[in-house]
């Protein structure tokens, strides 16, 4: 038996595809939005992280300043530097590096030589204030006096925008958040 096939029924009209151009408008309009109140935040976020790893960075060479100390049982610095591999006098630690006594190298005849321990250079716009004189761990692993020292990124975002370290008599490092009102002096 053999059926007669049907007719197809008739296509109907299709939407074409794409965007309206108010669909369009809009987007960009919600797009626009969410950047403004975006990128501020998003900008905070990747200064807070960087005042953070600059903390972070000074604080670690510190408590291995103390623990060399009391390992070779000689006086360690960690101190601001222009060279890399000496003390510089001066409060504006750009570089600063970790020097201690290699007990090894040195005689007893006098003949000391200085060990460069760690050398650290900060980022970008990343400012650091510390004593001229540089922080002196004794082979106790212990301070004369309490040392504070600034890290500091010149910006409103975040409003934080300072880190306090102090290094307590007993060679403990503690840090605190502060807010410079977007400066750094």
């Amino acid at each position: 038996m053999i059926r007669p096939t049907r007719p197809c029924a008739p296509a109907r009209a299709s939407r074409p595809g794409g965007f309206t151009l108010i669909e369009l408008m809009v987007t960009v309009a919600v797009i626009g939005i969410l950047a403004v109140v975006g990128v501020p935040a998003m900008a905070g976020l990747v200064n807070a992280n960087r005042i953070t790893a600059a903390n972070e960075n000074l604080t670690a060479a510190l408590q291995l300043a103390r623990a060399e100390a009391i390992r070779r049982g000689a006086s360690v610095e960690v101190c601001a530097t222009t060279d890399g591999e000496t003390c510089a006098d001066q409060a504006d630690w750009k570089e600063w590096v970790v020097i201690g006594r290699d007990n090894a190298a040195s005689d007893e005849t006098g003949s000391e030589v200085i060990d460069v321990i760690r050398y650290e250079a900060l980022p970008g716009n990343m400012e650091l204030v510390g004593p001229e004189e540089g922080v002196v761990f004794r082979p106790s692993g212990l301070l004369d006096a309490e040392q504070t020292l600034t890290v500091c990124l010149p910006t409103n975002y975040p409003s934080q925008n300072q880190r306090v370290v102090t290094v307590m008599l007993g060679g403990g490092v503690r840090s605190d958040k502060a807010s410079g009102g977007g400066s750094c002096s």
